[in-house]
């Protein structure tokens, strides 16, 4: 890529910058942290014996939120590409593209769990309608789809590698 290596930006925007980073990375990692406890308490409860559908949708879940930590992590060290008053370009599109593949990693996995739910439900022993933690559980997936659009949005946002229009 030809441009310049590094966009100059203010002291007070590297610092607003450097604290949002901060910041949006620690509540990602919490929040991943948090869903992935209600994600097991849920799945958990929703576990039935002899289902192998059951057996495997409720890890799914769980695992559906470690790229929704990594997420967090990446904002949250993504400040290091802010270097005095110059934001390294190059680095700042790592970060990016990071945040991006992250964000279809917490879709795919969200998603194969969903599925999973939803066929063990279908295909268990007795074929029967969703229940209230069901939809509690599905709900809790959607919720890590949307903080990694959260986390993927905010890096596009905070890292843009050309000047914002004025």
């Amino acid at each position: 890529m030809n441009g310049p290596a590094v966009r100059w930006i203010s002291e007070p925007g590297a610092r607003e910058l450097r604290a949002s980073c901060t910041r949006l990375g620690a509540v990602l990692i919490a929040a991943a942290v948090v869903l992935a406890a209600l994600l097991v308490a849920v799945g958990l409860s929703l576990s039935t014996y002899g289902n192998a559908l059951n057996a495997i949708a409720w890890p799914l879940g769980v695992m559906s939120t470690l790229p929704l930590l990594l997420s967090g992590v990446v904002l949250a060290n993504a400040r290091a590409h802010v270097r005095g008053e110059h934001l390294d370009l190059a680095g700042a599109r790592k970060a990016r593209r990071g945040l991006a593949v992250l964000w279809v990693c917490t879709c795919l996995s969200a998603l194969f769990a969903a599925g999973a739910r939803l066929d063990a439900t279908r295909f268990g022993p007795q074929d029967r309608a969703l229940l209230p933690a069901d939809w509690i559980y599905l709900l809790l997936l959607a919720t890590a789809i949307v903080l990694g659009g959260v986390a993927f949005t905010a890096g596009r946002t905070l890292f843009r590698t050309t000047p914002p229009a004025r």
